[in-house]
């Protein structure tokens, strides 16, 4: 059996059927405040642009002011900044106590494996010291104006070695598997790619704790912009991928065990509907 929680996406208006576990709330480092009518899910830092870093809250934050390059904040940098990353996730909540905390990884020019993983481990018992039943999760990440170095965590292989690692360090922490940006980070092209990629997930299940979803639609000029449109758009019109990847979809998270997921649709909410009929007229079930 596959079966998500649906975590609300910005002001979308999502079907009386499908219940709404949390609801994500923007808290990078520009945002002071966290305001939601549900259980706050956090999407932290994600570092893709700048930032102005002006804020009287990041302003108390002296290490994480410094961990910048251009203006595009550099994660993970040390400890010392993982400890004030939480402190800033504690003033940025106040009374909330958050059902999610999504992360992102560091770039490659500055870190590895064995530096974030020293660092998160300082996040890690921060936030479970305040908030013992709150999910942590990272997403994989392609795409930044970042120059110098890329995400540390971006294709399968990476999301991989990151799984054994959680494993054997005892960590809490879990994946919050982007679909299409792993799609991005393998420069997928073949239709047989799409469905391989998926079967490839399966093993490193267990760790996914989360995913996140999302269409992409030409522009007037021929561009795809991300997050606009849904699955048949996706897939050009191409109905028969879009089935195959459905079940592979399905396939690939049928073990029975809840996970959260995030449509990032910005394009309206007829696209929303349509990508959450797809995955419901799948056999996908929502909890």
């Amino acid at each position: 059996m596959t079966v998500f929680e649906m975590v609300k996406y910005h002001n979308q208006i999502y079907p009386v059927n499908i219940p709404l576990c949390a609801e994500e709330c923007a808290a990078h480092f520009d945002i002071t405040t966290v305001s939601s009518m549900l259980t706050p899910s956090l999407h932290t830092e994600y570092s893709y642009g700048k930032r102005r870093f002006k804020s009287d809250l990041i302003q108390r934050f002296p290490t994480i002011l410094e961990a910048q390059k251009n203006g595009v904040p550099q994660l993970w940098k040390s400890e010392q900044w993982a400890n004030e990353f939480s402190q800033f996730i504690f003033a940025l909540t106040d009374d909330w106590v958050p059902h999610v905390i999504e992360v992102h990884p560091p770039f490659t020019d500055y870190a590895t494996f064995d530096s974030f993983l020293l660092s998160y481990t300082v996040f890690e018992d921060a936030i479970l010291d305040r908030f013992p039943k709150v999910s942590i999760l990272i997403e994989n990440r392609c795409g930044s104006v970042y120059k110098g170095g890329r995400f540390l965590i971006s294709k399968l292989s990476e999301t991989e070695q990151l799984c054994n690692l959680i494993v054997q360090n005892g960590l809490r922490l879990k994946i919050a598997y982007d679909v299409p940006q792993i799609y991005t980070a393998h420069n997928v092209k073949k239709t047989d790619k799409y469905i391989e990629l998926l079967e490839a997930t399966t093993p490193i299940r267990e760790q996914i704790g989360g995913v996140h979803l999302w269409g992409k639609r030409r522009s007037e000029s021929g561009r795809l912009v991300a997050h606009c449109g849904d699955l048949t758009s996706y897939f050009s019109g191409d109905t028969e991928l879009k089935m195959q990847f459905l079940q592979a979809f399905k396939d690939c998270f049928d073990d029975g065990v809840t996970r959260k997921m995030v449509l990032e649709v910005n394009s309206g909410n007829e696209d929303l509907l349509s990508i959450i009929n797809d995955l419901v007229n799948s056999g996908i079930t929502f909890v």
